[in-house]
């Protein structure tokens, strides 16, 4: 994994336009948009690097052994902000107020063997659970992103429902209450 840096724009450019079904899926339809390249990926990137530096939302490559080329991104953001703009109910926004829980999603490329699906989410899982200060942590996924909601209904995470009536979109979550680090 690396942040995703100004540096990295081809990489991340790269990766979005060899996955255009696995990143309409992930987006619910939102993306990808047509004629889009690495001039309109620019500003994205650099948002995402600012709020990386400043600790609002991490967003990362996959990369590959070589660092050569981008398997996909992993966003991991703040749980309870898109909790309350969503209009969760004051019982949910209790569960996760306070403390630090993250909202995880991630997407792979479509043109890379399908097993690294499984293999990345075990490492992903993980690296949250050992290496992040984090409470809990809910993964997120969209019903059409298949290789992904097999993978993560593998994992030792509960599958969970969360109401939210603000929402447009019917996502699947995982939730992980994360071990007392040693």
């Amino acid at each position: 994994l690396a942040p995703l840096r100004p540096e990295l724009l081809d990489l991340d450019t790269e990766a979005y336009l060899a996955s255009p079904d696995v990143i309409r899926d992930h987006s619910c339809g939102r993306w990808p948009l047509e004629g889009f390249g690495s001039d309109d990926n620019l500003p994205l990137v650099i948002r995402h690097w600012s709020d990386h530096q400043a600790k609002r939302a991490f967003t990362y490559l996959f990369l590959d052994p070589e660092g050569t080329s981008s398997l996909g991104c992993l966003y991991v953001q703040p749980l309870f902000p898109y909790l309350e703009a969503m209009g969760a109910d004051a019982q949910t926004l209790l569960r996760y107020a306070g403390g630090s829980t993250a909202r995880v999603s991630y997407w792979l490329r479509q043109d890379r063997e399908p097993g690294l699906t499984a293999s990345i989410a075990e490492r992903l899982d993980e690296w949250l659970r050992t290496k992040w200060p984090l409470d809990a942590y809910l993964y997120r996924a969209a019903p059409a992103e298949e290789c992904t909601v097999h993978a993560l209904d593998r994992l030792p995470v509960d599958r969970v429902v969360i109401d939210l009536p603000a929402e447009q979109h019917d996502y699947l979550w995982w939730a992980a209450d994360v071990r007392i680090v040693s």
